[in-house]
């Protein structure tokens, strides 16, 4: 009886380490996230910041009389350093992503080998006659 007891006792801990290690993996995982969501937005002020002086150096060139203001050196390096600006933001967002899909199939607690077996329903016997 008492090694029922101790075996009950050793398996209901472990259920509880294993829901308490989703949890905590999952708020660290979420803070990550909002982490990773305050980076975005700041990176979403630089690259307006980025089209805002983009912009500029095109007026500029063309103020300048240049033909083709893409094809000058200050826009290009504009247009570079909004590029690079934006392929941060999607790596961001790639990995929250990849975040999320950890916090989804992370289990708090282990499933059943099998579910319970359910009872076939019980006909009534005045309905069928």
């Amino acid at each position: 009886m008492k090694a029922n007891q101790k075996a009950a006792a050793v398996k209901g801990l472990k259920t509880v380490w294993i829901c308490a290690r989703a949890f905590i993996l999952n708020t660290w995982r979420r803070g990550l996230i909002l982490g990773r969501y305050t980076l975005i937005c700041l990176q979403r002020q630089k690259l307006r910041l980025a089209w805002r002086l983009l912009g500029a150096q095109v007026m500029e060139s063309l103020a300048a009389g240049e033909v083709n203001p893409m094809l000058t050196d200050g826009v290009k390096d504009a247009l570079q350093k909004a590029k690079n600006i934006s392929e941060a933001r999607d790596r961001h967002y790639q990995a929250v992503a990849a975040l999320k899909e950890k916090i989804a199939t992370a289990c708090a607690c282990e499933s059943p080998a099998e579910p319970p077996e359910t009872p076939p329903p019980v006909e009534d016997p005045k309905s069928s006659g």
